[in-house]
């Protein structure tokens, strides 16, 4: 995949003199290597993440003269990124706002801030939005570029939460036994929710337990389950064999994912802070995110 974007031929016109004299200089400081790794739009932003699609031009400039194999732009990409959004949502909003430093010259590029917001009919998402950069999105991992946006208050564009994001407020803890695997989801150290896996787990690919993170309150407490079982509707049928059995009580709530008579993981439900749709979505997770 390309990374160094060397800076193509300038076409010359017929006379020979160089630049077409009609691009009035448009080609001033914007020459040279770029790097695929460092973008300064959405547009570059979205190649980068491919860099199959990279070309030059949009992107910051080389700092390596192509050696790539010392340069710590590559470095920074390749590592397990620590990136985090900081809101628990299906999809932000990244606004976007260029100008032009004072005292800039004819030639001089925009600077262009981000600002992350889970909020977005909030004009002040300079106050409550996150400051981000280019690269930081670049690295940001579990999460998908989506669609260019504008309205009243300026323009942006959305990032799209996938399975692979995990939630930022809760942290799983996991300890295993000879025959189960328990996974204790906490919010600010009190349990929330307890996935039993029975035998070995099989959700290698870690989006399970993402998945069930996404839905888990915000605010969690040491009270009982306040969601009654009339309220609580299961997903129905089958998939890959296998279906789910609730066991609702006063003050509880569990549900169990069966294959034929055999239980392979129970997630039971903690905190009078969950609502039915919560449960039912967890729920749902459990029986289409675990693997065979």
């Amino acid at each position: 995949m390309p990374i160094y974007l060397p800076e193509p031929e300038p076409t010359r016109p017929a006379d020979g003199r160089g630049y077409n004299r009609l691009s009035l200089n448009a080609h001033m400081g914007v020459g040279g290597a770029q790097c695929a790794l460092r973008p300064k739009s959405w547009a570059t932003l979205l190649e980068s993440r491919d860099t199959r699609r990279a070309r030059w031009g949009g992107f910051r400039s080389c700092t390596r003269q192509g050696d790539c194999r010392t340069c710590p732009v590559l470095a920074a990409s390749l590592d397990s990124s620590t990136e985090r959004v900081p809101y628990n949502a299906p999809r932000v909003l990244v606004r976007a706002e260029s100008t032009f430093p004072d005292g800039a010259t004819f030639a001089a590029e925009p600077v262009t801030a981000l600002w992350m917001t889970d909020q977005p009919t909030d004009p002040n998402c300079r106050m409550n939005g996150q400051r981000w950069n280019w690269f930081r999105l670049h690295r940001l991992k579990g999460w998908d570029l989506g669609p260019q946006y504008a309205d009243e208050i300026g323009s942006g564009f959305w990032m799209l939460r996938t399975p692979y994001a995990p939630a930022p407020h809760v942290e799983v803890r996991t300890r295993a036994r000879t025959s189960l695997t328990r996974h204790a989801f906490t919010v600010n150290g009190t349990r929330a929710a307890l996935l039993t896996c029975h035998g070995h787990c099989r959700h290698d690919d870690g989006t399970l337990l993402n998945v069930i993170g996404h839905h888990i309150p915000g605010v969690v407490d040491d009270e009982i389950v306040t969601v009654g079982w009339r309220q609580l509707s299961m997903p129905a049928g089958f998939h890959n064999g296998r279906h789910l059995a609730l066991d609702a009580h006063r003050g509880s709530a569990r549900v169990t994912l069966l294959e034929d008579r055999s239980q392979v993981a129970a997630l039971a439900f903690d905190g009078s802070q969950w609502t039915a749709e919560q449960i039912r979505s967890a729920a749902s997770a459990l029986l289409h995110c675990t693997g065979r």
